[in-house]
């Protein structure tokens, strides 16, 4: 059977020292059959000669190179012009198993689904991964109910690798350029458009966990674009899916937590921030705490915001609030 096309789309920025371990994954893929497109995002360092190097190693290899303008800009001036079937969305410093790319198509084909999501496996610069991650149980979801389990973050989350995607989900819809959260802003609109989506127990992913990741970087103004976005996800779910009220008001509150928990505790430190968080948390802790479903995490921040919001800053060791 002719193997249908898969867009691989790579956004970069100053990767030097991850991304021929990521491009050299995706060389060795099983599955054949593909387009894949480095975006260079303005990068500093070595890495648009990387990406120049390997494209001339490979026909599939497109290499773009572009003024810096975020990862949303780089994944967008690939989305425009790829020309897949299917698409999936690799880190520039993560990289995925040989079979990652075969096993997502075949999940989604078997279940006639418009989205496959695979498990992950988090790795140090250091890890060695020595055996094969092996392939098990799929699942199907409605619409509805991988919306749930998105906004509860089981399984699977709102980071837009580790999932294949059908390339007219996207139709109309790009990712909001200059934000720093671009992945959970547009993820909940595109799984709003899939009849099924099917998750396979397979860690074929490799993410690479970095101290100097954009998300783990000390609070500035912009994390607040976290807030807006999550803003706008409820006011879009809520109405839509009322059954999963109580899925989509955690991951607000978790997401609120998180912003709110990097803020500094000096007083009158980012005051206008810490106000309209602490709106948000008090508008709707009582119905994520009555939720069985909640995270622990979650209700042990929720019981302190109780007793005093500012105490929770305190208990930034408390488990991260997932990642966004």
């Amino acid at each position: 059977m002719e193997q249908k096309l898969v867009s691989v789309i790579v956004p970069i920025y100053n990767l030097e020292n991850y991304l021929e371990k990521c491009i050299e994954s995706l060389l060795k893929q099983t599955y054949t059959n593909l387009e894949i497109f480095l975006v260079d995002d303005g990068s500093k360092d070595s890495s648009g000669e990387i990406c120049d190097r390997y494209g001339a190693l490979d026909v599939r290899i497109r290499t773009i190179h572009q003024k810096n303008a975020g990862a949303a800009a780089a994944r967008n001036a690939a989305l425009d012009i790829c020309r897949g079937e299917y698409i999936t969305f690799v880190d520039g410093d993560d990289y995925i198993d040989a079979d990652y790319v075969q096993t997502l198509v075949s999940c989604m084909e078997k279940n006639k689904s418009q989205i496959a999501i695979c498990g992950w496996q988090d790795v140090y610069e250091t890890t060695v991964v020595e055996e094969r991650p092996l392939v098990g149980r799929e699942e199907l979801y409605s619409t509805e109910q991988a919306l749930e389990n998105l906004m509860y973050q089981r399984k699977f989350d709102t980071a837009m690798w580790s999932k294949l995607y059908r390339r007219e989900l996207f139709d109309g819809i790009r990712f909001p350029i200059g934000n720093v959260y671009e992945d959970i802003a547009i993820i909940y609109k595109v799984f709003c458009r899939a009849e099924r989506v099917s998750y396979v127990d397979y860690k074929g992913y490799f993410y690479l966990l970095r101290e100097q990741g954009t998300t783990l970087q000390a609070f500035k103004p912009k994390k607040m674009d976290l807030i807006d976005v999550v803003d706008e996800m409820a006011a879009f779910l809520l109405p839509r899916y009322p059954r999963i009220r109580s899925a989509v008001l955690c991951k607000y509150m978790r997401a609120n937590f998180h912003i709110y928990l990097q803020i500094p505790g000096e007083k009158d430190v980012y005051a206008v921030e810490k106000r309209r968080i602490e709106k948000n948390i008090k508008t709707y802790r009582k119905e994520v705490l009555c939720d069985k479903n909640a995270q622990r995490g979650t209700k042990v921040a929720i019981l302190c915001s109780y007793i005093s919001l500012p105490l929770l800053v305190k208990f930034k060791s408390l488990k991260q609030y997932g990642k966004k």
